[in-house]
């Protein structure tokens, strides 16, 4: 009888550790009405596990939930062990990412925006993707501004004497905005989540003035994050690869806690 009890006890425990979480989603897009919707996270110990050398190949996504859009309304409901990056997917088609955490969450999802709001997490990330939205306004412009002077007949050292400058300035804007905000976020979820973002841009593993930057300054959790941990190793090999002679000298190394 005590150890029936002793087991139901365990049991309860258990269940009292795990997050609740409900997500209401609203969505003003015709597109998406009748659609299944897809909340997926990244299943870390398979990706800690393969040896490829492609870090989307790497990136291992599994459902954690699902739900069909009916009249523009769609929910979420779970547990979870511990707060999480998540992506919201329609088909394979990637919609937004979203932290998953205790509570009630809100998604909105128009032409006009998107975004998650209902926890400190959410309200951070997409407080830095609307600051990013300014920004890549502004990269855009520049953008036009070169097609412009192209169609003008502007020469390309002209067009660098006039626009090179300003491009320098928002190309050096972005970087600082990114690695802020990975810096700012080193011990909860959202600096291990976008640093994946940003090395999701290159084809296999290398070290950039910015990922080195950001690597250097990280603590022991950061660093220990198996994302993190993978990357850093497969850039250190690609570096040994390349006749680096002392390629773990500049790299930070994961701690081991004992």
């Amino acid at each position: 009888m005590n150890k029936v009890f002793y087991i139901l006890s365990s049991l309860l425990l258990l269940t009292s550790c795990a997050e609740q979480y409900n997500i209401a989603g609203n969505s003003s897009l015709p597109c998406l009405d009748g659609k299944v919707l897809y909340l997926r996270v990244s299943n870390n110990g398979k990706q800690e596990q393969a040896h490829k050398s492609n870090v989307q190949q790497e990136t291992v996504m599994v459902c954690l939930d699902s739900c069909t859009v009916i009249h523009g309304q769609f929910r979420f409901e779970g547990d979870i062990d511990s707060t999480m990056m998540a992506m919201l997917y329609r088909g394979n088609d990637c919609v937004m990412p979203i932290v998953l955490e205790s509570g009630n969450l809100n998604i909105q999802v128009d032409n006009a925006t998107q975004r998650v709001s209902g926890s400190p997490l959410n309200e951070k990330l997409y407080s830095y993707f609307k600051k990013r939205t300014r920004l890549d306004h502004e990269i855009w412009e520049l953008q036009q501004a070169t097609m412009r002077m192209m169609r003008e007949g502007n020469s390309p050292i002209d067009i660098q004497r006039k626009l090179g400058k300003k491009k320098q300035q928002l190309d050096r804007r972005a970087e600082e905005l990114e690695t802020k905000f990975v810096m700012d976020n080193y011990n909860n979820v959202l600096g291990p989540g976008y640093f994946r973002l940003l090395c999701s841009q290159f084809p296999s593993p290398i070290m950039t003035e910015q990922i080195q930057r950001i690597l250097d300054s990280a603590p022991a959790n950061f660093l220990n994050d198996p994302f993190v941990r993978y990357y850093m190793q497969h850039a250190k090999m690609r570096m040994a690869a390349q006749g680096d002679k002392n390629p773990s000298a500049a790299m930070p190394q994961p701690v081991t806690c004992p």
